[in-house]
């Protein structure tokens, strides 16, 4: 079973936003206007900052808005832990149960892992892939693409990727892979839950 990050294993949406708009104050930029970040939303880091940028004026740079953001970001979820208790169980219960479970997020590696690791999933899982591990970023299937070659899959073995966004549905969609979405609203997904939690809870109750 293949996790998303943001928004999915992780509910840290909110914390992004709050990030980005202290990366770029930060910078001296303009703070994102109303809908800016949700229409952001599914595409990688990278595309993130570089879209931010690209829609003001100044010089700074793509890794300067990173740097930042990142530093934002762990401060904030070091005050609190954005995976909620039920999804370090229910990955754990997966794996107890013999599924291998993974991470393909498009978020860059020194975000995901300190969280990862205050969780203490890292050692469960079988591979973390990050947007640093491939050229194209979610709606294009190479991430997961790669973690099923990471996790020595065949092809033939079924795969299920559990995502928030559109652009992670149509990457799953792509890679041939089934998907449930926690994000009802969402079209194309194999299977639609009200959130992670729900579908926790039921898996822990069995």
């Amino acid at each position: 079973m293949l996790f998303d990050f943001n928004g999915t294993l992780s509910l840290d949406e909110e914390i992004l936003e709050r990030s980005y708009v202290a990366a770029l104050t930060a910078l001296g930029l303009p703070a994102m206007g109303p809908g800016e970040y949700a229409g952001l939303m599914g595409r990688s880091e990278l595309d993130i900052c570089q879209a931010l940028l690209a829609a003001r004026e100044g010089s700074a740079g793509r890794d300067e808005l990173l740097d930042l953001l990142t530093a934002s970001y762990l401060e904030n979820c070091r005050e609190h832990s954005p995976v909620p208790e039920s999804h370090r169980r229910l990955v754990e219960r997966l794996v107890d149960r013999g599924t291998v479970c993974a991470v393909v997020t498009g978020t860059i590696r020194p975000m995901v892992e300190p969280v990862l690791a205050r969780t203490g999933l890292i050692p469960v899982l079988g591979c973390v892939v990050t947007i640093e591990d491939i050229e194209h970023g979610k709606p294009d299937p190479e991430g997961f693409l790669l973690a099923r070659r990471l996790l020595d899959l065949s092809e033939e073995a079924a795969c299920v990727v559990v995502e928030d966004s559109s652009s992670g549905i149509e990457a799953a969609s792509r890679a041939g892979m089934s998907s449930i979405v926690v994000n009802p609203g969402l079209p194309g997904a194999s299977v639609a839950v009200p959130s992670l939690s729900a579908l926790s809870q039921a898996w822990i109750d069995q």
